[in-house]
């Protein structure tokens, strides 16, 4: 391949694309890379469960959205995953990597079997809250398989799937605004 992308026609709304650009592939890494950054220097404890999610759905919705790439959300947190175990960025929990792996294939599979919706703000909204349920999930697997503690558990069960919900929500209603924006004005430009 010489770096020209092939297209796919999944369905006439949503065109699949099979390979992408090494351009697109390193924003798409240098997303992953850029939010595990964020928290690490945004960590601070304010004792919300998944606060951290408003930035980190909010570049994968702008990343997977702005990709034709099938797998854009997924090479997205395998960055983060990668870069949450080097040593500078790496924090007190062992299994980070796993909690910043899930989302991606969520968002990639919402977008391959759900592609009528893609386009729709209210959806890359929800998906960025159920993406961002997949830590609480991955955290409760991790504790049942290893006993390592789960600490924002400490308040109940609800609390912390409410609080990743509503915050995944929130980061993806803002990547999908900047996307739907970014379209929107391209639109206009090209009238």
């Amino acid at each position: 391949m010489n770096g020209i992308s092939s297209l796919k026609n999944k369905s006439k709304n949503y065109p699949i694309e099979w390979s992408l650009s090494w351009l697109e592939a390193l924003l798409l890494i240098g997303g992953g890379v850029m939010a595990v950054v964020l928290h690490r220097a945004l960590d601070t404890s304010l004792g919300l469960p998944g606060h951290h999610g408003i930035e980190w759905m909010s570049i994968m919705i702008l990343g997977r959205a702005s990709s034709r790439f099938r797998g854009a959300g997924t090479l997205t947190s395998i960055a983060a995953s990668f870069a949450s175990v080097l040593p500078f960025l790496h924090g007190e929990n062992p299994f980070t990597w796993i909690y910043y792996l899930l989302p991606g294939p969520v968002m990639d599979l919402a977008f391959r079997y759900l592609p009528r919706y893609a386009n729709k703000i209210w959806f890359m909204a929800l998906l960025g809250g159920f993406a961002h349920m997949t830590k609480p999930i991955g955290q409760v697997t991790v504790n049942l398989l290893t006993g390592w503690p789960i600490g924002s558990f400490r308040f109940g069960v609800v609390y912390p799937f409410a609080s990743h919900l509503l915050f995944g929500m929130i980061g993806g209603l803002l990547g999908a605004l900047v996307v739907l924006g970014i379209r929107h004005a391209s639109k206009k430009s090209s009238l």
